[in-house]
């Protein structure tokens, strides 16, 4: 047999690892593939901090009873071009799939739909729900706020959440152009992962416990916060996601405290909430129009001018989608803490975890 890559997996083999997972715990068929492809696609874009490294958190979670693998999501209020979901402490990617469907067969007959979520669960990689529309060429955009995590100008402490913010649009001839951010400079789990490692972090991620800019994560999160990107602009869009999400669906906001840590609170609800807006390109251009204008702005944005010693200049979300076609050639290859997490789930659940490598077809169950 040739020598394995060790911690390189097919993202179909990784998805189908995670649903078994999932369904071993008690979670529906339908559930667990909703949530093991956000995983595992999100690993496959070279998003580790939002991917497969958070499903035993997940079902620790589960178990400390802070979120149902059974609930689910219910609409509550809707319109033609609304509606409102209770996800009834579901987890966030159930709630958060059937919300962005639910928008976009809506924008289809009315051109733009909007549906937001409340009573729910970390929902993983924001942009990959703003790609579920963009697939079916429509235009995406999903929002979340999440726990207060995130400093402000001239506050000590985590005051808001660093709530994502993602949109993706079709281009014609390529892959979606995508956008997927936090209103901080990093995720906060880019954090938690360089205080694992014992690294320092660049002094614009987060402030101490005095709201004093630091390079030490050491302390964080039990004291200090993330800093906003831009200082009040990250700060104001943030409040936008509050308005978007919590105050819209009729849920919680981040600066009330009723929103709390998914994993570091586990026997606690999250409560956070979600929001999709779609547009249907059609309803207001000729067919193809769109995806032919963003075509020609991408090739107008990567023939810019460069400047001195740069090599390219890259669309939003170009960088993520060739990560995951290489992934789609090679495989993922995995971290090693994610790796050998997803080993001791395979152990514990006795669920072979399926490697192979890259260079060929011999393949190794574990």
């Amino acid at each position: 047999m040739a020598q394995m890559d060790k911690g390189t997996i097919r993202i179909e083999d990784l998805t189908d690892f995670c649903r078994q997972v999932l369904i071993k715990e008690g979670m529906a068929e339908e559930d667990a593939y909703k949530c093991a492809s956000v995983l595992a696609d999100t690993d496959a874009f070279g998003v580790y901090s939002h991917g497969t490294r958070n499903l035993a958190n997940y079902i620790n979670k589960k178990k400390a009873g802070g979120v149902s693998f059974t609930a689910r999501p219910e609409v509550v209020k809707e319109g033609d071009a609304y509606a409102v979901l209770d996800g009834h402490n579901a987890m966030g990617m159930v709630s958060a799939w059937d919300g962005m469907e639910l928008a976009c067969s809506k924008a289809v007959q009315t051109g733009v739909a909007f549906v937001c979520v409340r009573n729910s669960c970390h929902y993983g990689a924001a942009g990959f729900y703003s790609n579920l529309a963009a697939q079916k060429g429509l235009i995406g955009l999903s929002f979340s706020n999440v726990d207060p995590n995130m400093n402000i100008p001239g506050a000590k402490g985590k005051a808001i959440g660093n709530n994502p913010i993602s949109f993706a649009a079709p281009v014609g001839g390529e892959d979606a152009m995508m956008l997927d951010i936090s209103c901080s400079h990093v995720a906060s789990l880019k954090v938690i992962q360089a205080k694992k490692e014992k690294r320092t972090i660049p002094d614009t991620w987060i402030v101490d416990g005095q709201g004093v800019p630091t390079t030490d994560p050491s302390g964080y999160p039990d004291e200090g916060a993330m800093q906003p990107f831009g200082s009040h602009k990250g700060y104001g869009l943030s409040i936008l996601v509050e308005l978007l999400t919590g105050i819209l669906a009729g849920g919680e906001c981040s600066p009330n405290g009723n929103i709390v840590s998914w994993c570091f609170e586990p026997e606690k609800p999250n409560n956070v909430c979600h929001s999709f807006l779609v547009f249907d390109p059609t309803k207001f251009l000729g067919e193809g129009e769109l995806e032919r204008s963003m075509a020609r702005m991408a090739t107008s944005l990567r023939n810019m001018p460069k400047a001195q010693h740069a090599e390219r200049i890259i669309t939003p979300g170009e960088a993520g989608w060739e990560r995951r076609h290489r992934a789609e050639q090679r495989g993922i290859a995995l971290p090693e803490d994610v790796y050998e997490s997803l080993k001791q789930l395979s152990e514990t659940y006795g669920i072979a975890l399926i490697e192979y490598a890259a260079k060929g077809n011999n393949e190794e169950s574990i």
